[in-house]
């Protein structure tokens, strides 16, 4: 897998900083917050305490709250109205104990990676920011007796987490998978796909067609997406050899500015609904 480049230049923000999207998966669900920065160089590292004043940022906790499971019985029910009351309830438990249980999971996941790396386990945002620079997804300096920071979330975490082998296999499956997703993602929103949900909740294109064509190109889908044009051109050939789309260019070949016609199936569009990758217990 191609690695994620780093970023250049002299952009001013807030913007948001470039990241591998396999940390979506590892992190925090507060890494969100550090994606936001008002320069991808050096700035103060209080920041985002100034950008948030009327919170005690620093101390929030860095895992979400599920809330209470009769928040979610209650949520379900003013979206499925017709139904029982007693099949929402019964929905609605079963979809917050596998996101709970999705969280606990990578609860432990992360911990068994901040004791591997020889790092205290961040409970508080502060915390987080501190593991950050730990790890090297953030970089530190000294200004005149202040700190100041600039991120590299762009790094892969094969870089700076250890796996051991069968837990290596599942990530490369998993940061595969994620980049399927975003390319997917892409295709819809950059092509403007139209589709619906019938009454089941399935994906369904206009005539219930199995594929849909859009024009695209390379660098629009890797803006979407967030990943760098390469990758985007190497997930398009990977997807091609499976069926899953088809171009009328060699996609291997295609200068990344060129736009072309691109076909999906309704496969590849309708199995990432999402308009952009979600930690695992919020899917």
């Amino acid at each position: 897998m191609e690695s994620f480049e780093r970023p250049f230049g002299d952009e001013s923000g807030p913007v948001q900083a470039p990241m591998h999207p396999a940390w979506i998966r590892i992190m925090p669900c507060s890494i969100e917050l550090f994606r936001t920065v008002p320069s991808l160089n050096p700035f103060p590292a209080g920041w985002w305490a100034d950008a948030f004043p009327e919170d005690d940022i620093w101390n929030e906790p860095v895992w979400c709250d599920p809330g209470d499971v009769d928040d979610w019985i209650a949520e379900a029910s003013e979206h499925h109205l017709g139904a029982s009351p007693e099949v929402v309830e019964k929905e609605a438990r079963e979809e917050y104990d596998r996101a709970t249980a999705e969280r606990s999971e990578r609860i432990d996941t992360f911990t068994t990676h901040c004791r591997r790396a020889g790092l205290p386990v961040p409970h508080t945002v502060r915390d987080l920011l501190e593991f950050l620079l730990a790890l090297g997804l953030y970089r530190s300096e000294q200004r005149e007796g202040a700190m100041y920071v600039a991120p590299q979330l762009y790094i892969n975490p094969f870089d700076v987490l250890s796996f051991d082998k069968l837990e290596a296999i599942e990530e490369a499956a998993d940061q595969r998978g994620d980049l399927e997703e975003l390319t997917a993602i892409a295709i819809r929103r950059v092509g403007g796909v139209d589709y619906e949900f019938d009454d089941e909740g399935r994906f369904v294109l206009p005539g219930n067609a199995k594929s849909a064509t859009v024009e695209v190109s390379l660098a629009a889908l890797a803006e979407d997406a967030g990943v760098p044009a390469p990758v985007i051109r190497g997930m398009l050939m990977e997807l091609a050899e499976d069926g899953d789309v088809a171009g009328s260019v060699d996609l291997g070949a295609v200068p990344v500015g060129d736009q072309f016609t691109l076909t999906a199936s309704d496969d590849l569009l309708g199995g990432y609904p999402n308009d952009e990758l979600l930690p695992p217990e919020h899917a």
